[in-house]
């Protein structure tokens, strides 16, 4: 088995962190079989590839991965319908040479929107079978009817689908996927990062001070990670006063969502108590995790977000949202809190809850023991090496 993995989401030397759940995965499986990853690159016609990876050179090592860096087309607003047709033809020329050359066995896309549907269209036209995991890009498209076409085609003609949470999985059989081809993975953690670190010693690592709640978000500064209603939960009269909230994550629109979060933490009065620490190293993360009291996703929609994972993992309580995976990790009660979406009052209320009470850290992380990304890839191994047998 030889395989060629897409992903338009992906660490690189200009964004170290990005994707970074995707090259866990993909290291796991490298370690077993040879594979390679093409990271697909958006390219506005006359004005050059979105945000900062202009500058990414075409290959490059990843860690122990080689990585293509290829650019397509790509066109705002009405013309997004049809990035997956963008992504095939900027992608087919140089992917037709890759394959007369290296001859993967299996193209396995990430992501449903644009890899999933692009991967599908360029393994079709090189008669090679193809898998695609459904990390969360098909949630806010499938309700749409030229996204749900094009989703459904490519689902219904995969080896395999992936998905990292159950409601996704259902989703894929819905638009026609069969269901002896659809399985669930969850995403691994490391486990020898994201560990529980005596919160004194974390503290007195990140100046923190030890009597001081301290309340951790990691989530990229885009609207659907809700960051928002965390903020609002803050200035709740449930909230401790002194009560410190860090949120960990990086821009994607050019510093936009920040500067309104900003305003939004200004008008609020919590200046002094809402801190945006930007993109952190995974070690730093992990430090945050291990020194907070309670970490918080309140996301609108998700897949299988690591932010979870990795908390547990530190044997530190999350409360999140019932979206994706979320509620398939959280027991209320043991190892946090399920709480509504958009309900800045009910966040603040189970943040108070969360920080009025002691929790086991080995409680906290006993259902996350063992998942680690080598057992991942076990269990991806497995899909793809059936879907190779399948006719």
């Amino acid at each position: 088995m030889k395989i060629l993995s897409f992903s338009s989401s992906f660490p690189s030397s200009v964004r170290p962190t990005e994707g970074i759940f995707v090259l866990h995965r993909l290291r796991a499986i490298a370690q077993k079989v040879p594979l390679e990853v093409v990271h697909p690159l958006a390219t506005i016609p006359l004005i050059g590839s979105i945000h900062s990876r202009a500058a990414l050179p075409l290959e490059e090592r990843v860690g122990d991965l080689t990585v293509y860096h290829r650019r397509f087309s790509y066109v705002p607003g009405i013309l997004k319908r049809f990035d997956s047709r963008f992504y095939a033809l900027g992608l087919e020329n140089w992917l037709r040479m890759y394959c007369a050359r290296e001859r993967p066995t299996l193209l396995d896309a990430h992501f449903a929107w644009p890899d999933g549907v692009g991967v599908s269209y360029l393994a079709r036209g090189l008669g090679l079978p193809y898998t695609i995991t459904l990390r969360g890009t098909i949630n806010p498209r499938y309700p749409i009817r030229c996204f749900r076409r094009r989703m459904a085609d490519a689902l219904q003609h995969a080896a395999a689908v992936i998905s990292v949470n159950r409601s996704m999985a259902d989703i894929a059989i819905q638009l026609g996927a069969a269901a002896d081809r659809v399985h669930v993975i969850a995403n691994g953690v490391d486990m020898d990062r994201f560990k529980p670190v005596p919160k004194a010693e974390a503290r007195r690592a990140l100046d923190i001070p030890q009597d001081q709640p301290l309340v951790v978000s990691v989530a990229s500064l885009k609207p659907p990670k809700g960051h928002e209603d965390l903020i609002r939960a803050m200035a709740t009269e449930k909230m401790p006063l002194r009560a410190r909230l860090i949120i960990i994550g990086g821009e994607t629109d050019f510093g936009a969502y920040r500067r309104l979060l900003q305003r939004l933490v200004e008008s609020l009065g919590l200046r002094d108590r809402v801190v945006f620490a930007g993109v952190l190293p995974q070690e730093t993360v992990a430090a945050y995790f291990s020194a907070a009291d309670v970490s918080v996703l309140a996301s609108y929609t998700e897949g299988c977000p690591n932010a979870v994972l990795e908390s547990l993992a530190c044997g530190t309580p999350v409360i999140g949202t019932p979206v994706g995976a979320i509620p398939e990790w959280l027991k209320d009660g043991e190892n946090g809190y399920v709480v509504p979406v958009g309900d800045p009052s009910a966040i603040g209320g189970a943040i108070a809850k969360a920080l009025r009470r002691p929790w086991s850290r080995d409680t906290v992380r006993r259902g996350i023991i063992g998942r680690t990304w080598e057992t991942v890839a076990k269990e991806t191994l497995s899909v793809f090496e059936e879907a190779l047998r399948v006719p």
